[in-house]
């Protein structure tokens, strides 16, 4: 699992800038909405450590 986190922090950026290129080659808003998707995908990379980070904590507390 600790593995697969650095990936989904690493790339979910690039996805949302994907997704923003896309957008915005289709209607013609460009970089507004790659900067936009750019955010939402750090956001993203940056929950998803977050949630990872929880649930290391959580497993540490566990019964002992």
């Amino acid at each position: 699992m600790a593995s697969t986190i650095g990936f989904q922090v690493a790339f979910a950026p690039f996805i949302g800038i994907a997704i923003g290129v896309f957008l915005d080659s289709k209607l013609g808003s460009f970089p507004y909405l790659t900067i936009i998707w750019l955010i939402v995908g750090i956001a993203a990379g940056g929950l998803n450590y977050y949630r990872f980070a929880k649930k290391q904590q959580q497993d540490d507390k566990g019964p002992k």
